[in-house]
């Protein structure tokens, strides 16, 4: 018993002591936080206890106080700077200093052959890494990234799954050729941008500016996309799974009218009698009028699936990574989509005491496709709603005689257009370290690419009973192949100067050819639209088209190639930390070019001063980071030309001649193209001024470009007189025009918010842009007077709402002003002297906006709570205009008998009958677009599952605009096809597009 009680008073001196001793190590720890660069208090840091949710932020001053135990650890954490963690121990008062946080600065950039730091930067170069891709459906790279780089416009026309995106970097560089950039991945130049899955994709840079592309001379005037794909690391084996499903439905529909609708109106204008037209306004067996939506018909819910596996891994000397993509997308219009298998192997290897350095890439894209007929969207938006799809009988119902009404789903089943796309892509590049300052690289790369496009046309339908059953096959393919040579030597003096020298050589040969054949069927009863087994595109042969239409382009081929030989060199040169300076120079020569003109050198010179290393701004409170960048270099364009361009080149004569033998006209042999041995590329010349910034501890960091560029030996294809000695032909492709783009771009973003569990990262980038064309002709060349973007209509002839000028920007809409209706229907415009008239003749021609907007914004924002993220960008542009050409023709009063209209032709006049050019059709084009969100969580990992996260996104939510079209986002090509003279329309909406699409994903990826 008396143990029990000793026993049992120890006990209850325990307790008792227990708290005491808990209370003992409790302390009030203070302190103050500071930077460690110049010593200046850091408010609003915040102050955890490690493994809890315990803590604290310092005030304006930067002091702090908490509560903790000895053994605690006080976790300091601050946006701009590197975490730190302190112990407590028996610590009360602490002075904690945190360093800034350089990493941004520090982020390795590629420039073309070769990297640099960020903060080494001379030129204008933008990158955007992986993490910070576009959510959504992304079947090209470059939707991954649109509205992501300042100065870079992307542009996706339509909905259409087959289309590729509108690329514009700064502009609009030229007429004839082409504004588009240039593409290089892992370093081999010219490779098809969707053959690339995006998912494949490490990093992408965008080199804006002449002196960051100049090092790649007569190809880089429309600047430099460089893309870097994901490569294995050493460490275990990784097993990654990335899925997701789609589903896209038609995001804004034409207001077209219902057949009550569609009936109402025409007895409005065209009187009650009208409807006794039994063919136009049949009944149902129950005697009731139909009203059939057509665009519903030839429409659908389209699915996507995209499937990804990657597995990498490897040791310091040996590291791989293999993917394989598989996505399935269906277009929303029937008898679209495509599907394609993308297979990737890139292999890491070192060698010879880690002094060689071998990199393997190997890429295999195989591309199915059901292209559009974009005559099925025309007609489903002109045939009546009034009409059913099929006769009682099953046939197809078809309005005999009546030139624009063919049945659209008679249209969409019954023809055939595939296309087959296969690329090959191997590569392999070396580098060897000679000495640690002196290495030398080889590159070598070959690309196979074969496209096979096959159609038909069922004559047995309305549509297509002129083509006589046509069917046809094109074979195109390209071989491709580049050989590099570098050598690179690098010094440093001291810890904050250095030296880089860059010298190499270039050789690429591509080659392409191909065939086309077609023919005719004839009679209906051969068709085989269903199998193309025995008819068809895959036994071209059983028919004999030339009896039935004699033409000589029944089989056609084309064979051609071009060498490009390049001597490159850089010198970037940075001292004491605040000095930068970068001088490139390559000298191409092309076959594409005139023999007057094989070889051209392209120079570029720019240089950096980082003015917060200055003892003037050392240590400023608000501006921690600032460098000012200037820059000038010329670039080419070489692009648009075509091979043999420059050279005096025979074909099949127009003109027949007529054999006595045969007695009957033979094709003939003639010059087809003039000899022109000054042909050259364009030069583009540009000045850029940059500055970088960052401020308040790295909470926002920006930077701001202005650039001023001008293309000067631009291309267009002038008229000239035959002489029958150097001029057999009546046009030519000459360097004589000059065209002026200027701009200021601005990105600004930063963590605004960073808590605990919380954080809040926002980015703007937006850009001001404006075009002008300064020469078009010379003493010896007049371009004339170049008309274009046509406005069509029924009764109209060639009207056209732009032209292009000296001293006036490409895509301005130069039309009359509308004044109102006259009593007969017809559209009066402003006279000279102000009066209206309805004569288009004596109209005033006024200068009306420009089809190309002139400013674009996007503001991009990621949110982070515990296990969840959101993001979402708003995209933007203003200062456009939209001609809605489409509006114009679907509300023409005196037509409506002969198509379908839009609703709003109940405000015109019923005996508008002729359309007509004038501002009364165009509409304010800018608008406001979510152009993509995400939300995702992150599941607790556990055993072999490394990462877990299941999101669901979309793309396209809404567009906030006053544009009364479909939608104001239109294609802006501005591109002059070959050996035409005409730009493509820039700002004329036609309507007879793919329709726009909103989607929805859910998708999960897996890491193991």
């Amino acid at each position: 018993m008396n143990n029990l009680k000793r026993s049992g008073l120890h006990l209850l001196i325990v307790m008792l002591l227990l708290p005491a001793a808990a209370f003992a190590q409790q302390k009030i720890r203070t302190g103050t936080v500071l930077d460690s660069q110049n010593n200046q208090p850091l408010p609003g840091v915040n102050v955890i206890k490690k493994g809890t949710t315990n803590g604290t932020s310092t005030d304006v001053n930067g002091n702090f106080s908490i509560e903790t135990d000895d053994a605690a650890v006080l976790v300091f954490s601050y946006v701009g700077y590197v975490n730190k963690e302190v112990p407590a121990g028996n610590q009360t008062k602490l002075t904690v200093s945190l360093d800034s946080d350089v990493k941004a600065l520090s982020e390795v950039v590629v420039i073309g052959y070769g990297t640099i730091q960020k903060k080494d930067l001379t030129g204008a170069v933008s990158q955007v890494s992986s993490r910070d891709f576009n959510a959504g459906i992304n079947a090209n790279p470059l939707q991954a990234i649109q509205g992501k780089v300042a100065g870079l416009n992307i542009t996706q026309p339509s909905g259409d799954p087959n289309q590729s995106p509108t690329v514009r970097l700064r502009g609009y560089t030229s007429l004839a050729g082409g504004s588009e950039p240039l593409y290089v991945v892992d370093g081999v130049i010219g490779i098809p941008i969707n053959s690339i899955s995006p998912s494949d994709i490490e990093r992408i840079d965008i080199l804006k500016d002449a002196s960051a592309s100049a090092i790649y001379g007569s190809r880089a005037a429309n600047g430099v996309i460089i893309i870097t794909t994901k490569r294995g690391k050493a460490g275990k084996a990784t097993l990654t799974f990335n899925n997701y499903v789609g589903l896209e439905t038609i995001s804004k529909r034409l207001d077209l009218m219902n057949g009550d609708e569609y009936r109402e109106q025409v007895v409005r204008i065209k009187g009650p009698a009208s409807l006794d037209d039994n063919l136009k306004f049949p009944k149902d067996p129950d005697g009731q009028g139909y009203s059939t939506d057509w665009i519903k018909e030839i429409s659908r819910a389209g699915f996507t699936n995209n499937h990804e596996v990657a597995l990498s891994g490897g040791s310091d000397n040996f590291s791989y990574r293999s993917s394989l993509n598989y996505m399935d997308r269906q277009g929303i219009i029937k008898n679209t989509g495509f599907k394609r298998v993308t297979g990737r192997v890139n292999v890491d290897q070192k060698a010879l005491n880690n002094k060689l350095n071998i990199q393997y890439n190997l890429t295999v894209s195989k591309t199915e496709s059901d292209l559009m007929n974009n005559g099925v969207i025309n007609r489903a938006v002109l045939f009546l709603p009034t009409l059913p799809v099929r006769n009682p009988d099953g046939s197809y119902y078809e309005v005999d005689g009546s030139f624009d009404l063919y049945n659209p789903v008679a249209m969409q089943e019954n023809y055939q257009n595939q296309s087959k796309n296969n690329v090959v892509i191997g590569s392999m590049n070396l580098n060897y370290n000679l000495t640690d300052n002196f290495s030398v690289g080889a590159n070598g790369a070959y690309r196979y690419e074969n496209t096979v496009e096959s159609a038909a046309y069922n004559m047995a339908v309305k549509a297509y009973k002129g083509t006589l059953g046509e069917a046809s096959r094109k074979i195109d393919q390209q071989n491709d192949k580049l050989l590099e040579l570098t050598a690179k030597y690098n010094k440093n003096f001291g810890s904050n100067s250095s030296f880089n020298i860059l010298g190499g050589y270039s050789y690429q040969e591509v080659a392409n050819d191909g065939f086309g054949a077609r023919n005719n069927i004839g009679d209906p009863s051969l068709e085989d639209i269903d199998l193309y087994g025995l008819y068809g595109y895959n036994n071209l042969g059983r028919y004999q088209g030339t009896l039935i239409r004699g033409q000589n382009n029944y089989a056609t081929s084309f064979a051609n190639s071009y060498k490009l030989i390049s001597f490159f060199g850089r010198t970037t040169i940075n001292l004491l930390d605040k000095f930068n300076v970068t001088a490139t120079l390559r000298r191409d020569g092309s076959s594409k070019f005139g023999a007057n003109n094989k070889w051209g050198m392209f120079p570029s010179v720019a240089g950096g001063w980082t003015l917060s290393n200055e003892s003037f701004l050392s240590g400023n409170k608000t501006l921690n980071y600032l460098k000012l960048r200037a820059g000038w270099g010329r670039t080419g364009n070489s692009e648009g030309i075509a091979p043999y361009n420059s050279l005096l080149l025979y074909g099949p004569s127009l003109n027949n001649y007529y054999d006595p033998i045969l007695r009957d006209y033979l094709p003939g042999v003639d010059v087809i193209q003039n000899s022109n041995p000054d042909l050259k590329w364009e030069v583009l010349s540009q000045v850029n001024l940059g500055l970088d910034f960052e401020l308040f501890q790295g909470k926002l960091s920006g930077t701001l470009e202005v650039y001023d560029k001008r293309t000067n030996d631009m291309l267009y294809n002038y008229s000239v007189a035959q002489n029958g000695v150097d001029i057999f032909v009546g046009n030519i492709l000459k360097n004589i025009g000059q065209m002026s783009n200027k701009g200021i771009e601005l990105s600004l973003g930063g963590t605004l918010l960073q808590r605990d569990k919380f954080s809040w990262r926002s980015n703007v980038v937006g850009s001001v842009y404006r075009n002008k064309i300064m020469v078009l002709s010379d003493n010896n060349f007049d371009s004339g007077q170049i008309l274009y973007n046509n406005f069509d209509g029924r009764g109209l002839g060639l009207i056209t709402a732009s032209e292009l000028r000296e001293g006036h920007p490409l895509g301005e809409f130069y039309m009359p002003k509308f004044s109102g209706f006259d009593d007969n229907g017809n559209i009066t415009f402003q006279a000279e002297d102000g009066s209206a008239t309805p004569d288009y003749a004596k109209a005033k021609k006024f200068e009306s906006g420009i089809g190309i907007p002139k400013t674009t914004i996007s503001w991009i924002n990621n949110f982070t709570y515990r296990n969840f993220d959101l993001s979402f960008q708003l995209r933007s542009v203003f200062g456009n205009k939209i001609l809605n050409n489409l509006r114009s023709n679907l509300t023409l009063s005196g037509s409506v008998l002969e198509n379908n209209m839009i609703r709003d032709i109940s405000t015109f006049p019923t005996n508008y009958s002729t359309p007509a050019l004038s501002d009364l059709w165009l509409e304010n084009g800018a608008f406001v677009r979510l152009d993509n969100w995400q939300i995702g969580y992150n599941i607790p990992a556990k055993g072999i599952l490394q990462n877990a996260r299941v999101y669901v996104s979309g793309n396209n939510l809404f567009v906030l605009t006053k544009y009364t079209g479909i939608d104001p986002e239109l294609a802006v090509n501005g591109n002059i096809q070959a050996n035409q003279q005409l730009p493509s329309s820039i700002g004329v909406d036609s309507g007879y597009i793919y329709p726009k699409t909103r989607s929805f994903q859910f998708g999960i990826n897996l890491t193991f």
